[in-house]
């Protein structure tokens, strides 16, 4: 990969993280929103504490898998000072450019992305 089209791929990953980064400050400001506006009480509260407890959970899902693409940006930017961007983890390989233009995080070649897939699924 030349050095342009590095830059360019960085230019992605910095837009990517930013996206991130703001996606997780929403979440995190909204489920603050949700605990300072609780009611108490009523028989009625109490489901609308359930409801509420239920909403920052998956607020709390969505921020842990923002962090963790997050984390893939920094870790995809790591490597492009290293000089391993574009490289497969696994297998060294290339990774296809098409690939790292869908998802520029990408640590992994197809091939690999679906035998630890496979794995973590309990089918290897």
């Amino acid at each position: 990969m030349n050095k342009r089209e590095m830059e360019k791929f960085k230019k992605l990953l910095l837009v990517e993280g930013k996206h991130y980064n703001d996606g997780i400050k929403t979440i995190e400001r909204d489920a603050q929103e949700s605990v300072s506006g609780e009611k108490s009480g009523d028989f009625s509260s109490f489901a609308e504490a359930g409801t509420d407890n239920n909403d920052r959970e998956t607020a709390l899902r969505l921020a842990s898998g923002e962090t963790q693409l997050l984390n893939d940006v920094a870790d995809a930017l790591q490597r492009i000072e290293e000089g391993t961007y574009g490289k497969c983890i696994d297998c060294e390989n290339d990774i296809p450019k098409g690939r790292l233009e869908v998802y520029p995080a990408a640590k992994r070649c197809v091939s690999c992305k679906e035998i630890l897939e496979k794995e973590q699924d309990g089918y290897a």
